[in-house]
């Protein structure tokens, strides 16, 4: 934080008793540019400033130096993929569970009852998991739109 003598000018505040005018009178640009020192950056397209280009899939796929993220694209296909997994997997255990209820009535229920327990638990851990995948690359993206935005 800067000290209340550090700037004579300071944007967000209106012309009091202790504040100067901006130097060349009104209607000049600030000191420290054609944007003044605190101020927001140019808007999007200002001459001198290039316009950020959004990259394909596979231009992010290919990218080496890992500024663009490819697991925000192809997390939906993730979670269809495990959906499918869980779901051959509980399949598979509830067929195994009915054969050993043929041998074994007991221990064939409690096969059932752990098959369709596990698929719904398994379902659960894994939204939950990309859940906060998503969320700490939404965090990233969020934090470079601030520092490009000058934030930090």
């Amino acid at each position: 934080m800067n000290a209340p003598g550090d700037y004579p000018y300071d944007p967000s505040q209106q012309y009091g008793y202790h504040q100067q005018p901006p130097p060349g009178g009104p209607g000049a640009p600030p000191p420290g540019g054609a944007y003044g020192p605190g101020a927001p950056p140019p808007p999007p397209g200002a001459p001198g400033q290039r316009m950020p280009t959004e990259k394909g899939f596979f231009g992010s796929l290919f990218d080496f130096s890992f500024r663009e993220f490819v697991t925000s694209k192809v997390i939906k296909l993730l979670y269809v993929l495990w959906l499918v997994l869980i779901g051959i997997f509980t399949l598979s255990g509830v067929i195994t569970s009915f054969t050993i209820m043929a041998i074994e009535p007991l221990s064939g229920f409690l096969a059932l009852l752990g098959a369709v327990l596990g698929g719904a638990i398994a379902v659960l851990i894994t939204r939950v998991g990309l859940e906060l995948l998503i969320v700490v690359f939404r965090i990233s993206e969020d934090l470079s739109a601030i520092r490009k935005r000058g934030g930090f």
